[in-house]
């Protein structure tokens, strides 16, 4: 009778504690990225009344006689399933849609945790609201890619959005213009259009182009750059769009040739041999700029290129409205951070008020054999244990695990609130029966106590 009654007092133990288990899952229920846990329980050992027999010629076999102890915690364990999705529209909340966990590290050292509150303080660090860092790859400028980033996959480190040159984008020479649109067949006024081109100041200068139909040659439109009549004797250029001022020397000379298909055969005078279709804008000196008084008016900026190349190859002649425009395809001013963004992959794109974007960094996630293996030690975090595997120090792109990172949302708790009630229920009628086996014992004993009256 008192092994029944110890049993009795090991199952409302294990039971109580599934309660626990349950409780904080509950309690849970809208903690942003928790993982619900699971019990399990295992019976505890038995006594051996007597032992096995095997059969004989004489006898069959006797099992065994066993009465069990009670029970015992077996498991519990964190369900790392994907939560549902909840939408903030908060830049910098991020949800991990699939494996793996952000990594973040504080004076300790690395923690993990699939809670993507994160924001950006005044020094410009990633963080969480904890205040740990939030660690990634740095984005460094490309040599094979001038003017391109690419991320360099190291050992992760704090990421902080406003470091060095990050807040701007500097400017930008121009080395390549576009015309584009249509030219009318059949009729012959001479077009202008404006061009605009950069400095490596990120001066802007607006120039005059034109556009005259050969008298002598079929679907020929000769292109040319007018000079006006003023001492300076130069190209009129408007400097960042207020300023008159002239360049000596500036030379754009060279024709269109067309089909009778309306379509570019050839830019005559241009580069890449007779089947061209480009011209190159060439005596490009800054030095030679002047005023209306024919002072000298260098801003400073230089084109370190002997010229720049305009393409016309998809410029058409149709018996059409005249649409032709130009676009330049490369070069900016310099421009100040107006936002980020973060993508599907975890890549920081900043933003800048010329334009512009560029690659900051990039988040990686942590990626274990066993992620039920992790130890919980509170505020969402997780620590890596000898049987979750170890943390590598760099981590893994988002793509690489078939996950994604979804900006503006977060992944909610996994706790099924149904499936936690229903647990319950049976937990309360498990610590119920097993109330009832002590009270049943300790009936028996009275009744025990009781012979001798």
């Amino acid at each position: 009778m008192m092994r029944s009654m110890y049993s009795g007092v090991s199952g409302l133990r294990v039971h109580q504690t599934k309660m626990d288990v349950i409780s904080n899952n509950i309690a849970n229920i809208n903690t942003v990225g928790f993982k619900r846990a699971s019990v399990s329980f295992k019976d505890s050992f038995s006594q051996t009344l007597s032992s096995a027999t095997g059969a004989n010629d004489d006898r069959g076999g006797i099992n065994p006689q066993q009465v069990g102890m009670g029970a015992n915690v077996a498991s519990i364990v964190n369900v790392m399933s994907q939560g549902a999705a909840q939408r903030t529209d908060y830049g910098s909340d991020i949800m991990i849609d699939g494996d793996g966990f952000f990594i973040v590290k504080d004076a300790t050292g690395y923690s993990f945790t699939r809670a993507g509150v994160f924001e950006v303080d005044a020094a410009g660090n990633l963080v969480d609201p904890n205040g740990y860092n939030v660690c990634g790859w740095r984005a460094e400028d490309d040599p094979d890619n001038p003017g391109q980033q690419k991320i360099v996959q190291d050992t992760v480190v704090p990421i902080n959005i406003y470091e060095g040159d990050n807040l701007y984008s500097p400017a930008e020479q121009t080395t390549s213009i576009e015309f584009t649109g249509n030219f009318n067949q059949t009729t012959n006024p001479t077009q202008k259009n404006t061009m605009s081109f950069y400095d490596s100041q990120g001066n802007k200068y607006t120039i005059n182009v034109q556009f005259e139909k050969d008298a002598n040659t079929a679907n020929q439109w000769n292109v040319t750059l007018p000079t006006v009549n003023t001492p300076q004797q130069g190209v009129e250029v408007t400097v960042n769009g207020t300023e008159k001022m002239y360049l000596n020397g500036l030379t754009l000379t060279g024709s269109l040739q067309f089909g009778t298909d309306g379509k570019l055969q050839q830019v005559n005078g241009g580069a890449g041999g007779a089947n061209g279709t480009t011209l190159n804008l060439t005596g490009i000196d800054l030095a030679q700029l002047v005023d209306e008084n024919g002072q000298n008016a260098n801003l400073g900026g230089e084109i370190t290129t002997q010229s720049i190349s305009i393409d016309f190859s998809t410029v058409t002649q149709f018996n059409s409205k005249v649409t032709v425009t130009s676009q330049t395809k490369d070069g900016n001013t310099a421009g100040t951070m107006t936002g980020y963004s973060i993508d599907a992959n975890g890549v920081i794109m900043g933003t800048y008020s010329n334009g512009d974007t560029k690659k900051l960094w990039q988040i990686p996630l942590a990626n274990f054999k066993n992620p039920a293996g992790l130890e919980k030690y509170g505020n969402n975090l997780y620590k890596e244990t000898s049987n979750s595997s170890e943390f590598d120090g760099i981590g893994s792109e988002v793509s690489s695990l078939g996950s994604k990172l979804q900006s503006g949302a977060l992944e909610m708790s996994n706790v099924d609130l149904s499936y936690e009630f229903s647990e319950m229920i049976t937990t309360q009628r498990g610590f119920q029966a097993n109330s009832r086996i002590i009270t049943t014992s300790d009936e028996m004993i009275q009744e025990l106590v009781n012979l001798k009256r």
